[in-house]
């Protein structure tokens, strides 16, 4: 079925960006779009689109064939693995910031720098740019819950202005 995958060029490989490989090697290991999303902390859009460009950058038919392809080109060839390599114990790090070189081409001289992972504490209430939220349930609902007890404290704040007011406008019509 991959027998093709053993005659690609590896400088269709050197073109990948260290995401696209990421996202790779992630979609490999069976990860869906948005869990590799919020594995390397990028939105949903953003990991398809590393996807869809690497799949065309390796001239293959899909996504499995392009994980696939990056995995049997990292098993011929360790020295071009980085880092999430198929095959690497490295746990994934919880969210990581984006550098400003996390998109450049991934040179074969990075490979296994064995750096640990950073894994910053996670806030309460993630804040990110892009398209939707990182809220696990319990989350949204500690949230609507607090909205809730705003919206009623502070009707039930103004309804005893209106009352106060009205009382004085009384007292003062008499």
């Amino acid at each position: 079925m991959l027998s093709h995958l053993g005659t690609m060029s590896p400088d269709r490989f050197a073109k990948l960006t260290t995401r696209q490989r990421e996202c790779l090697r992630l979609y490999h290991q069976r990860y869906r779009v948005k869990e590799i999303a919020r594995a390397l902390a990028i939105s949903e859009n953003t990991a398809s689109g590393y996807l869809t460009e690497a799949t065309a950058l390796l001239g293959v038919g899909g996504r499995p064939a392009a994980a696939a392809a990056l995995a049997a080109h990292e098993a011929a060839h360790p020295d071009a693995r980085g880092r999430f390599s198929v095959g690497d114990p490295t746990p994934l790090p919880a969210a990581e910031p984006s550098l400003p070189g996390d998109d450049a081409p991934a040179p074969a001289a990075a490979a296994g720098t064995g750096a640990p992972p950073h894994a910053p504490a996670a806030p309460w209430l993630p804040f990110r740019k892009g398209d939707g939220n990182d809220l696990t349930i319990a989350q949204r609902l500690f949230w609507l819950g607090a909205i809730v007890f705003g919206l009623v404290t502070g009707f039930g704040l103004f309804a005893l202005f209106v009352r106060t007011l009205s009382d004085v406008v009384a007292q003062l019509a008499r």
